[in-house]
This record gives C-alpha cells, sequence and structure tokens, in this order.
C-alpha cells in the first residue's frame, strides 16, 4: 500500500521542518501542502525568517487540520527563545497528530542529557568486540537520552549481524518517533511480508492512525487481535482511534475488554467512564469512577470526577461527599 499521496504521510516523511538536515524531497509527487513545506525550509535556510513564518501562517489557513505546519512555527519558535508561542504551536501539532509531541521533545531534548555511566561503557567498546545484543542494549540506552539517530544506527547494524526481524520493529518505532513514516512503514511492511507478527500489526496500525487511514489501521488492529487477543496494549490502542472517530460505543467495548484481562487497573475504568459521559450514559459513567476509586482510592481526580457527574444527576448529597474527599486529599498532597 502506497501513501504517498496522503498528505499527513508525506509532509512528515518529507522532514521539511526548519533547521532539518535529513530532507526529501518527492518531487514526483507533487502537492500544494508540500510545495509550502519547500518554500518554508527554503526561507529558514536563506534566513528569511519572517516570510518563513508568512508561509507558514497561509499554510495553517488552507490546511488547518496538518499538524505539520504547527511544528514548524513551534521550531522556529524554539530558536528564537519564544516559549509561549512555541509552547502553543507544540500543543497545536500535538492535538492533530499525537505523535508529533515525540518529534518536538527529541529536538528539544537530544544532546542535552548526561551520558549515563553504563552508556559510556557500552561506547567505549571497540567495534569488532561488539556483538548483537550489546549493540541491542546500547540502542535501548541511547533511547533513554534522546539519541534516537544513534538508537537506529545500532538497531541497523544488529540487523545487518542477526537478520532479526524483530529488530526492524523496533528500529520502525524509532523512526515513528522522527516522523520518518516512510521508513518506518518499510521497516514494518518488510517484517510482516516474513511473518506474522503482533508488534509489527500494532505498531503498522499506530502509523496508520497517525496518518488518517482508518481502515487500514483497524484492519492491522484487527490481526493484532487475532494474534494476540489477551494483550490488553491492542484494545487500548484501538479504542483511542474509535474515540478519535467518535464511535464511543466501540471504544467502551474494547476499554470493557481491557478491564475483563486486567481487573486491577483502575484506569482503565476511568477510560471507560470518559466514553460513557460521551454517550451521556451518565450512571454507567459514575458506576465505573465508583470501581476506580475503589481500586485507587488516593486519586483525588477521580472523586471531583464522580462529584460532578452525581452533581448533574441530581445526586446533591454524594456529590458534595466526593467534592469534601476531593479537598482533604489536595490538602494532604500539599502537606
Amino acid at each position: 500500500m502506497s501513501l504517498l499521496a496522503n498528505t499527513y504521510f508525506l509532509l512528515a516523511s518529507s522532514q521539511l521542518f526548519p533547521f532539518s538536515e535529513r530532507v526529501k524531497r518527492f518531487e514526483e509527487h507533487p502537492s500544494e501542502a508540500l510545495e509550502m513545506a519547500r518554500r518554508g525550509y527554503s526561507l529558514v535556510k536563506e534566513g528569511k525568517i519572517s516570510e518563513a513564518f508568512t508561509i507558514y501562517n497561509e499554510a495553517i489557513e488552507k490546511f488547518p487540520e496538518q499538524p505539520f505546519f504547527y511544528a514548524c512555527k513551534a521550531i522556529l519558535f524554539m530558536r528564537l527563545e519564544d516559549e509561549e508561542s512555541a509552547f502553543y504551536n507544540y500543543q497545536s501539532a500535538k492535538r492533530l497528530d499525537f505523535n508529533y509531541h515525540h518529534y518536538l521533545e527529541w529536538l528539544e531534548n537530544k544532546g542535552q542529557m548526561e551520558e549515563a555511566v553504563e552508556l559510556l561503557e557500552l561506547n567505549d567498546i571497540q567495534p569488532e568486540e561488539e556483538e548483537a545484543q550489546l549493540l541491542l542494549n546500547r540502542a535501548m540506552l541511547q533511547v533513554q537520552h534522546f539519541n534516537y539517530e544513534e538508537a537506529i544506527a545500532d538497531f541497523t547494524e544488529a540487523f545487518d549481524k542477526t537478520r532479526r526481524l524483530d529488530i526492524l520493529v523496533s528500529r520502525a518505532a524509532i523512526s515513528m518517533q522522527l516522523l520518518r513514516y516512510d521508513e518506518a512503514l518499510d521497516d514494518l511492511n518488510a517484517v510482516l511480508q516474513g511473518q506474522r507478527s503482533v508488534e509489527a500489526y500494532l505498531y503498522r496500525a499506530k502509523l496508520y492512525a497517525f496518518v488518517r487511514e482508518n481502515s487500514s489501521a483497524l484492519q492491522d488492529f484487527e490481526q493484532a487481535v487475532q494474534l494476540a487477543p489477551t494483550d490488553a496494549r491492542i484494545y487500548e490502542e484501538r479504542a483511542s482511534l474509535y474515540e478519535q472517530l467518535k464511535e464511543y460505543d466501540k471504544a467502551a467495548n474494547d476499554y470493557s475488554q481491557i478491564i475483563t484481562l486486567k481487573e486491577d487497573d483502575f484506569y482503565a475504568y476511568v477510560l471507560r467512564a470518559d466514553v460513557y459521559e460521551k454517550l451521556e450514559n451518565w450512571e454507567a459513567a459514575i458506576a465505573d469512577y465508583s470501581e476506580a476509586i475503589k481500586l485507587n482510592p488516593y486519586y483525588s481526580d477521580l472523586y471531583q470526577y464522580r462529584g460532578e457527574l452525581r452533581a448533574r444527576v441530581g445526586d446533591s448529597a454524594g456529590a458534595e461527599e466526593d467534592f469534601r474527599k476531593f479537598e482533604e486529599l489536595e490538602d494532604e498532597d500539599e502537606d
């Protein structure tokens, strides 16, 4: 399946972000959005920041659903040390595609974290001494320190040594965080050509969801469920997509599956309660908050959530009791 007609996929994969050194032109797939991204990138390279902002603002007016242009503005504002404007545009990009959060977080943190002792020790190993597992261990540490490029390099070398398909899934996961959707998709497709993999189906489903290929995402979630029907992660990710699609009954069913699989997980009740609120099923939502409170009685916000719903259904006494408990726990936290 080619996604090169998908603007969400194309803009992210182009990497035409301000100051990016890894640009893909995709000249054979022209689009107005991509052309505006190229113009903005060229203006930044020329130091014409004001003109670049103008292009990005025009692009947002034309393509308000695209997170890419908000991310470009956030990056420019970060360079200008305008934290408030950077944060606003970051939030706008994140709201449209949560995965942009990972990319912008990486830009902000890469090269700034102190190297862990264990990472320095692994870095000291000479190439000829490195085994695949050491490379994989180092790659995971690199990820923790926002050294995503280095992690990809380690995953690549480990794969070249072993040809293990699971390594491609790990590499795809980092490529997705870097918004290199084309590279991630290539890796996941390669895995799924060789074997049916829960992890590959799950990550490809998430990638499809990020770029609004919702039918393909749901197909991959279903493949993952067939392979691992007791894996709660799949139901949580699929429920999130159902919520975006406003298919709240289906989302509630998936959260119910999680509750069946993880009876002691209070948060699954909270997620289902939120869906019940969207369905205006107030009593069911109250019941779920009550179950969440039984599992986590010291989480103050749960009392506030339940109290608001109790007030809505006319249970003034119950609402007052919940609000009082909320204040009590908040005061304890402050002490």
